[in-house]
Order: structure tokens, then C-alpha cells, then sequence
């Protein structure tokens, strides 16, 4: 696997966004976290999020990956929910969360929130996570379309965020992928300023894969986004994390 990341603070006084790739060796785990709870508080739950899930995965038994993985995005949710419980300033923070573990036949993926996880195949660019979001429940119930979506009000309020309560249920997927397919995390300062369309147009180009997350990133500034945006990219190679 190849892998590359790149974030940006968008026009927001910090980054509340956090990132983890792979260090040599390491499991091949790869995520993004967006956090939320005002001044420093999103901040943080991001990164708590992020390196716990890192440690916990780490240290966990790798026989059954997927049972691995569900704790160790529950021990991510008990340090941020803890946190915020015991730390002044904190209460009510959380974050989302998206990750792969990137096998050379598979992946293993799960979300909190509405951050994403796409895949690129042969071309054709599909969303694998659903939003927990106001507005996605709306699409789901015929409130609204997709397109009135992207434009709504309320397109930021997420119905799950990990670390909100003692407890959070993340979505899991398992989905076989080939060499050459590639994954494509996000936070919503992404996904928020460019279409499905756009964000294809700039994976489809042939560069490497730094420059395509940069690409990404840049592009999401330059059509209007402010928010904070993260990218992690994640290529299937046919071989074990590099």
C-alpha cells in the first residue's frame, strides 16, 4: 500500500481536523477525525480520538481484525467521552471519525459522523459510509433531494459524533478491493465545497499520490470551502503497507 495526506485550516481560526497514516511496520490503519465542541475542545477530541484508536488497534489482538477494531473505536469514544466529562472547557466535545484497515484482499471500514470513505475502481468513484447527518436522514426519508442537501442550513449537524456518550455505535464495512483501486478518506471540509464529480476528475488524473492529495485540498479551497479539509489516500500496490 501506498499512502498520502494532506489538511489544511481552511479559513477557521484552528484545525480541528486530525489525521493518522501508517508509520513503517505499523498496522495498516488509516483515518481522519473532525472535531467539534468550540475553542480547543474539537481539537483535541480529534487527536484523542486518533491516538488512542492508533494505540488500542496496536496493541490488540490481530485474529479477528474487525472484533479489533470495534474496540479499539471504543476505547477512542471512552477517552474522548471521559475527557469532556472530567476536563473544564470540554464538556460536550466529540469528533467523527472514518478509518480503513487496508489488507492486501480487503479492507475493513467504519464511520461515526459525516466524514467519508470513498473508493476509486476501474474509474468510477462510489461512496462506501453514509453521513450521520440531519440532512442524509432527510434524503433517506424523501424530506429533501441530494442536490437540496449540499445546499441546506443545517448540512452540519451530525446525528452521531464519537465521544458525545458512553457509548457510540460507528457503521462497519467489509468490502474486497484489487491493485490498483484506491481509498479515499475525508473530512467534510472536503466533501462539502466539491461535488462527487469534482473530486473524481482529480483522482482520475495521473501524478503521484501526494500531489493528488494536495490537489484535493487546494481544489476544495478554490471552489469557496472554508472549513477545515483533510485527505488521506490510500493505494492498493498488491502489497503490504509502505
Amino acid at each position: 500500500m501506498i499512502y498520502a495526506a494532506s489538511t489544511h485550516i481552511g479559513r477557521r481560526p484552528r484545525n480541528e481536523d486530525s489525521l493518522l497514516v501508517p508509520d513503517a511496520g505499523a498496522p495498516p490503519l488509516a483515518a481522519v477525525a473532525d472535531g467539534m465542541g468550540g475553542h480547543a475542545a474539537g481539537q483535541r477530541a480529534s487527536s484523542l480520538a486518533v491516538e488512542e484508536l492508533k494505540a488500542a488497534f496496536s496493541d490488540a489482538a490481530q485474529d479477528d481484525l474487525l472484533r479489533s477494531l470495534r474496540l479499539a473505536i471504543n476505547a477512542a469514544n471512552h477517552s474522548v467521552y471521559m475527557h469532556a466529562e472530567t476536563e473544564p472547557g470540554c464538556r460536550g466535545m466529540g469528533t467523527t471519525l472514518v478509518l480503513a484497515l487496508a489488507l492486501p484482499r480487503e479492507y475493513i471500514a467504519a464511520n461515526i459522523g459525516d466524514s467519508r470513505l470513498y473508493c476509486l475502481r476501474e474509474g468510477v468513484l462510489t461512496q462506501i459510509t453514509e453521513d450521520h447527518s440531519l440532512v442524509n436522514m432527510m434524503v433517506a426519508s424523501g424530506v429533501i433531494t441530494r442536490e437540496e442537501a449540499a445546499r441546506h442550513p443545517q448540512r452540519n449537524i451530525i446525528t452521531r459524533a464519537l465521544g458525545t456518550s458512553a457509548y457510540e455505535e460507528a457503521d462497519y464495512f467489509r468490502r474486497p478491493w484489487n491493485e490498483g483501486d484506491l481509498l479515499l478518506l475525508c473530512s467534510d471540509g472536503l466533501h462539502g465545497a466539491l461535488t462527487d464529480e469534482q473530486i473524481a476528475e482529480e483522482l482520475l488524473l495521473t501524478r503521484p499520490l501526494q500531489e493528488t492529495a494536495d490537489a484535493l485540498v487546494r481544489r476544495a479551497l478554490e471552489e469557496g470551502g472554508t472549513d477545515n479539509v483533510t485527505v488521506v489516500l490510500v493505494r492498493n500496490t498488491g502489497g503490504d503497507a509502505a
